[in-house]
């Protein structure tokens, strides 16, 4: 490859890496912003899950407290069927034994029946909180949902912008030889989108690695494509362009 043409082809491989640079800025953005994105959603589903789970235990309160209210009607049933019986006994023994039966069922009674309150009172105290928890997750929800609206747009954007770039590199790889191309895209891919830099005060611009007066004076006669022999970037004199 001539002088002129090794010119010609570090400048149009110039331009092309500018478009590169955008294309994997924006790519960078569509993979990161979906991330971020699920952040926000997983503390709005960790406050929904709360405010579930509160109301999963409000459930369980109010089905225990219907199955106690169901003993103490079933053991009101018994204490009145038993009061009913004891005034048919004859004797003494027989009386005090429905006696002491009674009472012990007026026990259990009064058991379920401080149950059921101290239902009622987790209920109540539970449904406190959950009130509280439904504002957060609401809160989260609207937060996320607005969230997802902005990075949707910002999606869409980035999307149209790499398809006007993408139609722009196609221009801009014409003129250029498929060995290089293909050399150089292979470096955009493994080298995080930048496949070829400036040398600087004979400083690489990818690597910042010191280049040799030998490599300074390739670069200086552009005679042939030349790579860092520390990043193997594509460096060039932007002097002698």
């Amino acid at each position: 490859m001539a002088g002129k043409d090794v010119k010609d082809t570090l400048r149009k491989l110039v331009a092309l890496q500018k478009i590169d640079a955008e294309v994997y800025e924006f790519k960078r953005l569509i993979k990161d912003l979906p991330a971020e994105l699920g952040q926000v959603k997983a503390l709005y589903e960790k406050k929904l899950t709360r405010y579930r789970e509160l109301e999963a235990k409000i459930f369980e309160f109010d089905r225990a407290r219907k199955a106690k209210e169901l003993d103490l009607k079933s053991k009101e049933q018994d204490i009145v069927k038993a009061n009913t019986v004891l005034m048919t006994l004859k004797t003494n023994r027989e009386y005090q034994a429905k006696l002491f039966e009674i009472e012990n069922m007026k026990a259990d009674q009064s058991l379920l029946e401080d149950d059921i309150l101290r239902l009622f009172d987790d209920t109540s105290r539970v449904a406190a909180e959950v009130a509280k928890e439904k504002v957060v997750a609401d809160a989260e929800e609207a937060k996320y949902a607005a969230e997802k609206q902005k990075v949707d747009a910002q999606l869409k954007e980035l999307h149209d912008k790499v398809a006007t770039f993408e139609a722009q590199r196609s221009v801009a790889c014409e003129g250029i030889d498929a060995t290089t191309l293909a050399m150089y895209e292979r470096l955009v891919e493994n080298r995080m989108g930048l496949a070829m830099v400036p040398v600087v005060n004979e400083v690489c611009g990818g690597c910042y690695m010191r280049q040799n007066s030998q490599m300074h004076n390739r670069l200086k006669l552009c005679e042939d494509i030349v790579r860092c022999e520390t990043c193997a970037r594509i460096i060039y004199l932007e002097a002698e362009l």
